[in-house]
């Protein structure tokens, strides 16, 4: 008996370890003791409707294509989101010598080598687009006398130990510690599929489309705000994006930038059931606007082909497909512009 309340105090020392110190379940995730939750689709994680239960797989194989012979090395920067993070989308997926990739909620401090064609590539989910630029320039790059990446999270350490202690963070971290495997997840599928069939319920963050078929964010659906690919957008805003849009092509010109690219990337829903309702057309408005002096990556015509094999079944991302025509579309635009006589 002794021994069973060492092993259940222990048990309840880690646990109460892991839901105090936000560094453990990180680590836990890397080591790959737990799942991160994330392992059948973002969408899955918010339902648990065992209809949308996907297993992630890594996307391998894509060979870039053979850059032109240039007289300097080509350095591509990204500012992006989950869409080009590392384990989707990394330096071996472009044809580039070196390569910089930041999120957007970060600050990206730089000293350009101007011996090396630099590339800016803008990338951002439609759903955020809005937020980034309708009021405000890029304010991810930092000019500096050197290049390093610096956390965009307050610097003030009473800030940051009351977010470690925040109720509802650890919150999370005990639901990613204890009920994000095979067995709980199966418990979790059984009542959402209950709710689903007789009460007409989903979780919160999800909206089903296509006659339940397809599976996307309620952000991106039936919020009012401007996440939602059927919020309108006026015309005034879309020009306010445009500008700040040129502005901090301009602005990524004098730190020394040699081209600035832009991709949207659409919602799910946009692909899948843009009839959802009254869609705003966003990222056509912004890449068809006359004053648009960014180059750009438009996937959305391509996507509507592609029909459902362009995204996951139980997440918000592209399928191998989808991020394989992606990155064709980026890496000839990268090679065009590598291949361009200097100006």
């Amino acid at each position: 008996m002794k021994i069973l309340r060492y092993i259940a105090l222990a048990a309840g020392c880690l646990i109460w370890a892991v839901g105090l110190i936000p560094t453990i379940l990180p680590w836990l995730w890397k080591e790959q003791v737990v799942e991160d939750g994330y392992q059948y689709g973002d969408l899955y994680k918010l339902s648990n409707l065992s209809g949308f239960r996907d297993p992630r797989h890594q996307c391998t194989g894509y060979i870039p294509p053979v850059r032109p012979q240039s007289a300097k090395k080509v350095h591509l920067y990204i500012i992006g989101d989950s869409f080009t993070e590392k384990g989707r989308v990394e330096k071996k997926d472009f044809p580039v010598d070196e390569y910089t990739w930041v999120k957007w909620s970060d600050f990206l401090h730089i000293k350009l080598d101007t011996t090396e064609h630099n590339i800016l590539l803008i990338e951002s989910v439609e759903r955020h687009f809005r937020q980034k630029f309708a009021s405000s320039v890029l304010t991810v790059l930092v000019p500096d006398t050197a290049t390093f990446v610096r956390d965009g999270a307050p610097a003030k350490f009473m800030y940051r130990l009351d977010e470690a202690f925040k109720g509802s963070h650890t919150a999370d971290r005990l639901d990613g510690f204890l009920f994000q495997n095979d067995f709980v997840l199966r418990l979790k599928e059984w009542k959402s599929d209950f709710n689903h069939r007789f009460f007409n319920r989903t979780g919160s963050g999800v909206t089903l489309v296509n006659d339940d078929r397809d599976i996307v964010y309620y952000m991106d659906t039936d919020t009012p705000n401007i996440t939602s690919a059927f919020t309108p957008v006026r015309a005034a805003e879309v020009d306010s994006m445009v500008t700040n849009l040129n502005a901090s092509r301009d602005f990524a010109d004098s730190l020394g930038f040699n081209n600035v690219i832009l991709s949207i990337i659409p919602n799910k829903v946009s692909v899948l059931s843009p009839d959802y309702g009254p869609y705003n057309n966003v990222i056509e408005k912004i890449y068809n606007h006359p004053k648009l002096a960014v180059p750009y990556i438009d996937i959305l015509p391509d996507f509507r082909r592609m029909g459902r094999s362009a995204y996951l079944k139980g997440d918000s991302h592209w399928t191998c497909e989808g991020q394989t025509l992606w990155l064709n579309k980026i890496n000839a635009l990268i090679n065009r512009l590598v291949a361009e006589p200097a100006s």
